[in-house]
């Protein structure tokens, strides 16, 4: 469970660090990452915001506190989906304190034929793929 609380801190906060300083710093410059894409700031609206524009701050905590609720009480019985569950909540958590702060979500890594994404959605991605792979583990297998 302890992997679980250090994720919730450690992703967002090292994802909005990281957007404050190319905020100030890079501003509408970016920065090359070679022959693989740039570092720049791209600023976009959450999927959920895109399917429907009437979800506020508060409808996104909501969902927020619901969703790691869930998934808590998921980890409490199934203890080695916490590390993945962390980093689940950890991304979201991050993506839930920009909404509230800007209204959009801040993207900075642009590979070239990639969408740009930034650490709270390879925390995200990383946390999904995790849980799969648990849940693989420990689900017992109908053939054997």
């Amino acid at each position: 469970m302890m992997s679980l609380v250090a994720a919730l801190i450690v992703v967002p906060l090292l994802d909005q660090v990281v957007k404050l300083l190319l905020l100030h710093r890079v501003q509408r410059c970016s920065l090359p990452l070679g022959p693989i894409g740039t570092v720049r700031v791209v600023q976009a609206q959450i999927w959920l915001m895109r399917l429907s524009g009437r979800w506020t701050p508060a409808m996104i905590w909501v969902l927020w506190i619901s969703a790691a609720s869930a998934l808590t009480i998921v980890c409490v019985l199934v203890p080695p989906l916490a590390w993945p569950s962390g980093l689940v909540l950890g991304g979201s958590l991050s993506h839930a304190v920009e909404i509230s702060r800007r209204g959009l979500v801040c993207d900075y890594v642009c590979l070239r034929l990639w969408p740009a994404f930034d650490l709270a959605d390879l925390a995200l991605t990383l946390g999904v793929a995790g849980i799969l792979v648990e849940l693989l583990a420990v689900l017992p297998r109908p053939w054997g």
